[in-house]
């Protein structure tokens, strides 16, 4: 069974596709999470946050693209370890851990993704604490918006605004900063 059909199954509601796809990602996922958790956690959060991964498929599967289950899995488990670490001290929201993707190869346009980079996170530091926390859920960790308003404790439609003015703010700075 493909993961496209297993996911159309997991959408009509069929239990018996969950543990389907328990048994085809669950080796995958642990891996995921204990590369994330390090020493901070145990064999046990793991099992536990896999099992956190496996039923935000099945809360989410409407919403996750026929060809996207195994990425949704990805990040789905790693914003799940990360949230667990940040709830315990463990892990802050950081800028410089984002790293853009480099898909150049001539020098010069290696050089042009550095400076893009540069100007992202300067314009990311110059968001208020808060709103710069929101993006990155949203934008960075794949967090839904109910999700961050709930971890956050701010209303959905808080959310919303911080991430439509922070669109507009990056927007705004990096058009006066890089010439695209």
């Amino acid at each position: 069974m493909t993961d496209h059909q297993l996911l159309q199954r997991i959408r009509a509601r069929d239990q018996e596709a969950l543990a389907q796809l328990e048994s085809r990602y669950h080796t995958y996922l642990i891996k995921v999470i204990t590369a994330i958790l390090g020493r901070a956690g145990t064999d046990s959060d793991a099992e536990e946050l896999c099992s956190d991964t496996l039923l935000s498929v099945w809360n989410s599967a409407d919403r996750i693209g026929d060809e996207k289950l195994k990425p949704y899995l990805t990040a789905a488990a790693r914003n799940k370890a990360k949230s667990w670490l940040r709830s315990r001290g463990e892990l802050e929201m950081d800028i410089d851990e984002i790293d853009l993707p480099d898909r150049t190869d001539s020098l010069e346009d290696q050089a042009i993704q550095k400076e893009l980079a540069a100007a992202v996170r300067r314009a990311m530091d110059a968001l208020p604490r808060r709103d710069r926390e929101v993006f990155l859920r949203y934008y960075y960790y794949l967090q839904p918006g109910d999700e961050i308003s709930r971890q956050m404790g701010i209303p959905a439609s808080t959310v919303r605004t911080i991430l439509a003015r922070g669109r507009n703010t990056l927007r705004k700075k990096l058009s006066k900063e890089v010439s695209l």
